[in-house]
């Protein structure tokens, strides 16, 4: 019995400790927009437009969902595109550049559509 139990707490600690070491990702919520509004194509299109789930923790996005071939862009206030990268196939994290500081707009663009939320760097 006590084994039982020694084996159960251990299993409990280990699934706790996991908790708190992926607590430091934060989650972005995208909203979506149409990049082109006047594209050729189905202006409706007939499946849902499922959102990526990113994460971020400082300088770094983590993918949930594949982005592959997406283009991530951030754009300061002023409307101005600071950094514009083509993500790679297969990437799971990717680092942003250190020298950029402030709000910023991130923006992963599929297509015709635009995923975009805002970070705090």
């Amino acid at each position: 019995m006590k084994n039982l139990i020694f084996c159960l707490s251990f299993t409990l600690l280990t699934f706790f400790s996991n908790a708190n070491a992926q607590s430091e990702w934060s989650p972005l919520d995208l909203q979506v927009r149409r990049e082109d509004p006047i594209s050729q194509g189905n202006p409706r299109p007939r499946t849902p437009i499922v959102k990526p789930s990113i994460y971020i923790d400082g300088y770094s996005i983590l993918f949930d969902t594949p982005c592959d071939g997406c283009t991530l862009q951030l754009v300061n206030e002023d409307g101005e595109i600071e950094y514009s990268v083509v993500i790679p196939e297969g990437t799971e994290t990717l680092a942003l550049p250190s020298d950029l500081s402030g709000e910023y707009e991130l923006r992963i663009i599929r297509g015709q559509f635009c995923f975009w939320g805002y970070i705090d760097l």
